[in-house]
């Protein structure tokens, strides 16, 4: 706990706030990592694409302008910049078929997600062509929207298949034209041969 000069924040409704298994995961690591001794975790909003926040999770020690948020004997550290992004938002750790870790259910809306038209796609993504492309490992991400455009990024099992342009042209494209008239083109921004994204480039 920090000082008493220190100010905690303590909410009925926190800015972020734990589940009980979130809580029970916190407790149990910090029990058992001598790293995570004196030190609270960190949650932070750490970039990914247009389309979706990405968070990193480490055990830290408050620093100027962090936010300290008490809850369920817990004591979570989120920075100013974060939490603008974050108010609101639920923490949880799952464990399940698709792996185990934090969640974060955010109700704040990324940029891109904020445009009508690519949340439409997103919301295609997720219910129509993700469940599909699973069943083979793989996995679709929006990654941008422009002017009837949509970016794609394939990764898993989609990622170097020499099916992708069958995919993505007779089966994504497809789909997405059909349910969203403003969409004219899909284009997949993967590298298929070295897995990055030739999309994206320094200073973009």
């Amino acid at each position: 706990m920090e000082a008493s000069d220190q100010r905690v924040t303590e909410r009925a409704s926190p800015a972020v706030r734990l589940t009980d298994a979130a809580v029970a995961k916190i407790t149990e690591f910090a029990a058992g990592h001598e790293e995570a001794e004196g030190k609270h975790l960190r949650i932070s909003i750490q970039g990914g694409s247009k389309a979706a926040y990405e968070y990193g999770f480490t055990f830290d020690v408050r620093h100027g302008g962090d936010e300290l948020l008490a809850q369920g004997g817990v004591d979570l550290l989120v920075d100013r910049f974060s939490l603008m992004y974050m108010q609101g938002s639920e923490v949880d750790f799952v464990d399940d078929v698709r792996g185990s870790g934090f969640v974060v259910d955010n109700p704040n809306l990324p940029p891109l997600m904020q445009d009508p038209v690519a949340a439409k796609v997103q919301q295609i993504l997720e219910e129509r062509i993700n469940p599909g492309v699973a069943s083979h490992g793989g996995w679709v991400s929006l990654i941008d929207y422009e002017a009837g455009r949509v970016y794609l990024k394939l990764g898993g099992g989609c990622q170097g298949c020499g099916m992708v342009d069958v995919t993505l042209k007779q089966g994504i494209e497809r789909v997405l034209k059909d349910e969203i008239p403003d969409v004219i083109e899909v284009l997949d921004t993967t590298d298929h041969a070295s897995g990055t994204n030739p999309y994206f480039s320094p200073g973009k």
